[in-house]
């Protein structure tokens, strides 16, 4: 069984369609900030405007004498952010979520539609994936349970521990493509690609944290310092 890794899930509340009433501009973007589930780190992200991307995100370590700016990334990330870490490259990670932008009282199609996934690690994307990318995965729309399991219904994870490796995963259920039966699909937190279960034949990524080190037991990635 995957463990899970503490990690950070940020909602942007959307306000409820009405007839006279179009989503967008003054109020749309809002300054969001939580922690981890220890406390011991936490982001935030600020837009310059009440609508579009423009503006900054920061992860930070929380320290006696004043926090530690971990990463920054010259953006406004709307919707869910997830944060975790990895004890193979010893840096933060982060995780963006996008839904659809509501745009008018005619948008209800685009509830549940996710317009892109992006992975961030020491202050650069790593990799990101258009609403078409994740539909043509099967993802094409996001609920909150499967018990239903129509096709296309997907529902985020989160971010989890392979079993007795020191990798960590974003993961995704979704409904099967054959069968009623549902099934997951992975993305490496430190590349967000796709992570493949035959892990015997998927070497650790190289990197300055594991390089010329000989095999150690699996541990938790410490945001702590």
């Amino acid at each position: 069984m995957m463990k899970t890794f503490p990690s950070v899930v940020i909602v942007i509340a959307s306000a409820l369609l009405t007839t006279s009433f179009k989503m967008g501009g003054h109020g749309e973007n809002q300054p969001t900030v939580q922690s981890t589930a220890d406390g011991h780190a936490y982001v935030r992200s600020i837009p310059s405007g009440d609508y579009g991307d423009e503006g900054k995100t920061q992860v930070f370590r929380v320290r006696k004498n004043g926090d530690e700016l971990l990463d920054e990334y010259p953006l406004y990330m709307r919707g869910e952010l997830y944060l975790g870490g990895s004890p193979i490259t010893g840096k933060s990670c982060l995780v963006h979520l996008e839904p659809e932008r509501l745009t008018s009282n005619d948008d209800f199609k685009k509830l549940g539609k996710i317009s892109r996934l992006a992975f961030y690690m020491g202050g650069k994307e790593l990799l990101a994936y258009t609403g078409e990318d994740l539909e043509k995965m099967g993802l094409k729309d996001r609920v909150q349970t499967l018990v239903y399991r129509h096709a296309g219904q997907f529902m985020v994870i989160g971010i989890q521990q392979r079993p007795l490796t020191n990798h960590y995963v974003f993961v995704i259920e979704k409904t099967a493509e054959k069968g009623s039966g549902t099934e997951t699909i992975s993305f490496d937190i430190t590349s967000g690609k796709l992570f493949r279960d035959d892990l015997e034949k998927r070497p650790e990524p190289k990197s300055p944290a594991n390089e010329g080190q000989s095999d150690s037991p699996t541990h938790k990635p410490n945001l702590d310092g």
